[in-house]
């Protein structure tokens, strides 16, 4: 089993599947370095984790941890990537941003348990590893990275993007949490794709033409969204017909494709 393979397991919920050992199976899938992380690595790393801190309590560890460095999220490989090049790349992306803040609660957790050990509290450290918030945070951020591997390796790092469809017929059918607002879904820089746009997306690539083409097709799917939901409100019927065809899907997958195109103008150098 390849990496992708294995990332596509943990995400449909066999959270018993065999990490493939570093370049194996990986001829048939696609490399396990991108976006300048090599997932392989990390997802090792993360779950190496536990034995480390086992090791600590048992005192059977030639390593020297601190606790004020192990609750940190951004002292690690995988913590290094997610606070720039992770953020650069994958900033809108709601997957990342749940990985930036999963991996910063399991660090406090693993600190939490690391402080337990050092002083002296084996039986508590030991409760803290295998049945506390550490064990829940460490599953939640192995999910969460076999996700990102699939975004960035097949280019579906417009995920949050791709959400909007979901979340607009949930609402438009009456089983949504979310209680959408025309005068917020028609504005463009309030989704997580937005604020990236305006942010971090664009000191990153503000003066590629690429990137305009992402704000203007970006622009034009919020004002077929906003349509979307104007007609809900008297036809829920032919609301649900408008994001199967029409304006409102030719808009997302314009978004889609100017996205796509302009990471893959990033990774030409142009």
């Amino acid at each position: 089993m390849g990496l992708l393979a294995w990332s596509k397991s943990i995400m449909h919920g066999d959270d018993n599947a065999f990490l493939p050992e570093s370049g194996a199976g990986l001829a048939e899938d696609k490399e396990s370095e991108l976006a300048g992380l090599d997932f392989m690595t990390a997802v090792d790393a993360h779950m190496k984790w536990k034995m480390q801190l086992e090791g600590c309590i048992n005192g059977t560890s030639t390593e020297h941890l601190q606790v004020d460095v192990v609750c940190r999220d951004d002292q690690c490989e995988l913590g290094k990537w997610i606070h720039d090049r992770g953020a650069e790349m994958f900033g809108f992306s709601e997957t990342f941003s749940d990985l930036k803040a999963r991996h910063a609660d399991f660090h406090r957790c693993a600190g939490g348990v690391l402080a337990a050990a050092q002083s002296g509290d084996t039986a508590g450290a030991l409760k803290l590893l295998h049945r506390g918030d550490y064990v829940l945070e460490s599953q939640r951020i192995k999910k969460l990275l076999a996700r990102m591997f699939v975004i960035a390796s097949e280019g579906e790092a417009i995920d949050a993007h791709l959400r909007w469809k979901a979340r607009l017929k949930d609402y438009i059918q009456g089983v949504g949490k979310e209680d959408l607002k025309i005068d917020v879904v028609s504005r463009d820089d309030q989704c997580t794709l937005g604020q990236w746009i305006t942010g971090i997306g664009g000191e990153r690539f503000g003066q590629m033409p690429a990137f305009s083409a992402v704000r203007s097709c970006h622009a034009q799917f919020h004002r077929c969204a906003k349509e979307v939901l104007v007609v809900a409100q008297q036809d829920k019927r032919r609301a649900l017909q408008m994001l199967e065809e029409g304006a409102y899907p030719d808009a997302s997958k314009q978004v889609a494709e100017a996205i796509a195109a302009l990471f893959e103008g990033q990774k030409a150098g142009y």
